[in-house]
């Protein structure tokens, strides 16, 4: 037997229509666009480099953007980062 939850429903209905109003609105020129993409490209790459057998690094705001504005070297910064006692 299927289950429907009407509050899981308007929750998802809900996040696509931030959605929608944050892509229709969305400007790669302004600076704060380029926070957010950093960001995300950021959160992906700390999320790839966890699942991988490496040592591990903390997810956070600070560290998804400093991973995604610098790329590689700003994920071993982390990396060195995350050894210091």
């Amino acid at each position: 037997m299927v289950m429907v939850y009407p509050r899981l429903i308007l929750l998802l209905a809900g996040v696509a229509l931030v959605l929608l109003i944050l892509v229709l609105h969305f400007d790669p020129a302004c600076p704060s666009a380029r926070l957010v993409r950093h960001s995300v490209a950021g959160l992906f790459a700390l999320l790839l480099w966890n699942a991988l057998p490496l040592p591990q690094l903390g997810v956070n705001p600070l560290s998804a953007w400093v991973a995604g504005a610098l790329g590689l070297p700003g994920m071993g910064l982390l990396a060195v980062l995350a050894q210091l006692p």
